[in-house]
């Protein structure tokens, strides 16, 4: 196998040494070869890694876009081993960044054929496909193609109740590329309709009419001193100074010509009016070069880069921030206070709220925890919890009923002390009954001694 890959590699470089065709990515080109594959297959599939060879097609349906096909075919390395043949259909944009190197992204469809190993039948599943590649040029017909292949398979076939599996797999691919195809037009650096092989008179204007050698006739038809054939603004007003192209001349290059500019000196880059001046459209003192929030109502208290102040950066201004000390990244309502609920989450885990061990203690490191929850249901009244204590199943189910009743209770009676209505929190302990995580595990069993905010006023 390694002396016939490496004969028709020699065969392949010989045969795009000897092309001299100009090709392009325009609608219509083709492209095939053939390259070789290692695949990370997913456990659940097989626990082996797989080797393969395959083929691809491709035509350029756009400018840049190709519709592409690939085949492969190959085996697991365990014995027995599994028979992969996945196949492809996908949409890819291919952007050349230099002659010799090409960028390829694309998606698409995958259905992966698989044999099994064993007696049994083979079976295909459908998913979805997506690609990160390059091409290395040697010429305009071969290149050396690279890809990362990345498949998704939602409802695998052999999934069944109680076993929801996905499949994910991943090729590393390798392989030659030839492409035929139309030849791109002639270059036009000026847009005249002259080729540069033909154009005498490189940077004609946009538009100005030229001859067949890509000239205007002389003449100079706004008078501005510059002919025609060298000047890029035609209809000059009669009278202003221009520059060597005839245009009219703008010292800080705003877009104002100097005779209407009454602040000449704009620093480069500055939005500026009709007469030259940078521009503050909200009128807030921050000119808009500098204004990050250029669209604050008018009177609205302002910092330096012309925004409302949001001290605790939570998104909410600090005049309508009714929590206005919220820690970095905590996700907070209209009135910028921690959201403990939404419409899709009625719920909560209190991560961090602890207690000493074997009883219903609070630690420390618990209040500052229950102070946000205690200031978000005072800020947000209509709101009625159920806290909820629960352990795993170590230790006997009335000790732990027990336990997780008295944790509740503590909860409840801290959130009582920091403002919250009575009647708006009930507390309960539900010991082992509802685990979140398998008891088997110290990490599970971890996450099964917790303490819940249920909402239950609606």
């Amino acid at each position: 196998m390694r002396k016939l890959l490496s004969a028709a590699l020699a065969a392949a470089l010989t045969l795009g040494a000897l092309s001299d065709s100009v090709t392009a990515q325009e609608m219509g080109t083709i492209d095939a070869g053939f390259f070789g594959r290692y695949s990370l297959i997913d456990e659940s599939l097989s626990p082996d890694d797989a080797l393969s060879l395959g083929l691809h097609f491709g035509m350029f349906v756009f400018r840049n876009w190709a519709l592409e096909t690939q085949g492969s075919y190959g085996a697991t390395s365990g014995d027995p081993s599994a028979k992969l043949a996945p196949f492809y259909v996908r949409l890819a944009y291919h952007r050349a960044f230099t002659d010799k190197w090409t960028g390829i992204i694309g998606a698409g469809w995958v259905r992966d054929n698989t044999d099994p190993p064993g007696p049994g039948d083979s079976f295909a599943d459908d998913g979805f496909s997506g690609s990160l590649g390059a091409l290395r040029h040697f010429n305009d017909r071969l290149a050396l193609r690279f890809d990362i292949v990345g498949d998704y398979l939602p409802s695998p076939i052999f999934e069944g109740p109680g076993n929801d599996l996905t499949n994910v797999n991943l090729h590393f691919q390798m392989g030659l590329n030839w492409r035929w195809g139309v030849k791109p037009p002639a270059p036009d650096s000026d847009n005249d309709g002259v080729p540069d092989a033909q154009d005498q008179c490189q940077g004609t204007a946009m538009g100005a009419y030229v001859n067949y050698f890509g000239c205007v006739p002389e003449g100079d038809a706004d008078m501005d001193g510059v002919l025609d054939s060298a000047d890029r603004c035609a209809n000059s007003p009669r009278g202003e100074p221009v520059t060597a192209t005839g245009c009219p001349v703008d010292t800080d290059n705003d877009g104002v010509i100097d005779s209407a500019d009454r602040c000449p000196n704009t620093p480069a880059g500055t939005r500026v009016n009709a007469t030259g001046c940078p521009l503050d459209t909200d009128g807030d003192g921050v000119l808009d070069a500098n204004d990050r929030c250029p669209n604050t109502p008018a009177g609205t208290r302002v910092n330096a880069q012309g925004c409302v102040p949001d001290g605790d950066g939570d998104g909410v201004p600090d005049p309508m921030d009714a929590c206005p000390n919220t820690p970095a990244g905590t996700a907070v309502d209209a009135r910028g206070c921690t959201q403990l609920f939404t419409a899709e989450r009625r719920e909560i885990v209190l991560e961090g709220v602890t207690f000493a061990t074997g009883s219903a203690n609070l630690t420390a490191e618990s209040n500052e925890i229950l102070d946000r929850v205690a200031e978000a249901l005072v800020n947000n009244p209509e709101v009625r919890v159920e806290v909820q204590g629960h352990t795993d199943n170590t230790g006997s189910l009335a000790g732990n009923n027990r336990i997780s009743a008295a944790r509740a209770a503590s909860v409840r009676q801290y959130l009582i002390s920091k403002g919250v209505a009575a009647n708006r929190l009930t507390a309960r302990g539900y010991g082992p009954t509802r685990p979140r995580a398998d008891n088997g595990t110290a990490d599970g069993r971890q996450q099964n001694r917790r303490v819940e905010l249920q909402r239950i006023d609606q």
